[in-house]
């Protein structure tokens, strides 16, 4: 390394090292503000390149590559070989190992409400807003793509090799089915209103299903949960409501039955 460039790295450095305390005197910063600081101008500076990258000359997207390789990469590296080692018999004492799972959890919950909310403003854009609106839901789109790239990626790397070596198949299998049960669960949109007719008698079920259908707005739904498939029931809409609701199976037996019914708009 040239002498010029370590100086300039040299400045750097001392940039994210150093603060100035409340007398104005230049004092060594603590360990998670320097740290804090780095990933601030690290993302800053990849997001202003992320952003114009496609409309940028060669050579801005040169100067990108080289940020990326000469900053973000030794970064990378620095805690790698530095900090993660501390951290690690940190978490092995006082931490949560899937904290940081947790996280990106946060952050795909973010992603998807605000997805959700600029789809939302779309229906209803007129011809000037609705641009800029389809330039973020792309951005926000291919951030969410990244993220949950980055995410399966760890579970199926990290998490999932441990089961498989340290735990049992039968405590394997719980751990599926309860993973498949709350799945099953929260794909009912929070406004669909369970109906479970199990413990209904039989000759009751369907008037207690067409008065809930009846009942809905165009829109919504409610979940039918039964013993058996209704497929009967299916062609039973279709001959008396044809072209007015929708049909979707949430869960397909062999004990229970999940079918969303909704009225179409």
């Amino acid at each position: 390394m040239t002498q010029a460039l370590l100086l300039i790295r040299t400045k750097m450095y001392n940039r994210y090292i150093l603060r100035k305390n409340r007398k104005g005197n230049v004092v060594m910063g603590t360990l998670t503000e320097a740290i804090q600081r780095h990933h601030l101008s690290l993302a800053k500076t990849l997001a202003a390149h992320a952003r114009g990258v496609d409309g940028e000359p060669d050579s801005e997207r040169d100067s990108f590559v080289a940020f990326l390789k000469g900053d973000l990469l030794p970064h990378a590296r620095g805690e790698e070989r530095h900090l993660y080692e501390s951290i690690d018999a940190l978490v092995r004492e006082h931490g949560r190992p899937t904290a940081t799972m947790m996280v990106d959890h946060e952050f795909i919950t973010a992603y998807v409400t605000k997805i959700e909310g600029i789809t939302r403003q779309l229906k209803t854009a007129g011809d000037g807003d609705r641009p800029r609106l389809l330039r973020q839901l792309r951005e926000l789109s291919l951030q969410l793509d990244a993220i949950v790239q980055l995410h399966l990626a760890k579970e199926e790397r990290v998490y999932l090799p441990l089961l498989e070596r340290y735990v049992d198949e039968a405590r394997q299998r719980e751990i599926l089915h309860a993973v498949h049960e709350t799945y099953e669960e929260e794909r009912i949109m929070p406004n669909d209103r369970p109906l479970d007719v199990r413990n209904v008698v039989p000759r009751e079920r369907h008037t207690l299903i067409f008065d809930t259908f009846a009942a809905l707005k165009p829109g919504d739904a409610f979940v039918l949960i039964n013993d058996h498939d209704p497929r009967p029931l299916y062609y039973q809409f279709e001959v008396e409501h044809t072209g007015q609701f929708s049909w979707d199976y949430l869960e397909q037996g062999p004990e229970v039955w999940r079918v969303r019914i909704g009225r179409r708009g």
